[in-house]
């Protein structure tokens, strides 16, 4: 996680904020643009981002297509089958659907990213307990680190419990949100 983070800034530290390319300001796709910023579930803060991109190469930005765009693709955004997909994935929900749909949408991806997080928790504990398991191995560890690697190793078992009985209600959850939706449809 901190590595994607720090890459993340690294990015934008380089790239000096710019959403847009000078080629991408210049075709001026504007609603496209909004389509696919609608699609990924973008706030309209957005058009911020790239009216600023396009004014360092002197290009406007058309407002009105751009949210013409944006609209078409949060319709296609708030489909009862993103929310799910959406969580699944990891992805943050920023309330962007209509009213009509907005708290459904959330409780459904908020069960989804709740999945999602106990499986990234239960891979951490389980690359972590293998690492241990693993330096057990080292003939050059004295009796007291080794003590040390085992009660580590036991708190990581129960810590693993844990994590899989929170996947194990949180999936259930999930399933019975699944089943729920299909009176959206």
């Amino acid at each position: 996680m901190v590595k994607r983070l720090m890459g993340c800034l690294f990015a934008v530290f380089f790239s000096g904020c710019a959403t847009l390319s000078q080629q991408d300001c210049q075709r001026g796709d504007w609603f496209g643009l909004g389509v696919q910023d609608g699609r990924s579930g973008a706030t309209s803060d957005r058009l911020n981002d790239h009216q600023k991109a396009c004014s360092e190469y002197g290009v406007a930005v058309n407002d009105s297509q751009y949210f013409a765009g944006r609209e078409q693709g949060i319709r296609e955004y708030c489909r009862i089958d993103n929310a799910f997909e959406e969580g699944l994935q990891g992805h943050d929900y920023r309330h962007v659907c209509p009213p009509s749909i907005d708290g459904v949408f959330g409780r459904y991806h908020a069960a989804a990213y709740a999945v999602h997080k106990e499986r990234a928790e239960l891979d951490r504990i389980d690359n972590e307990l293998s690492s241990k398991e693993i330096s057990l191995g080292d003939n050059k560890l004295n009796d007291k680190d080794r003590a040390r690697i085992r009660n580590d190793i036991s708190h990581l078992r129960r810590n693993r419990d844990r994590a899989r009985d929170d996947l194990y209600y949180h999936e259930r959850q999930l399933n019975e949100f699944r089943h729920e939706s299909q009176s959206y449809r």
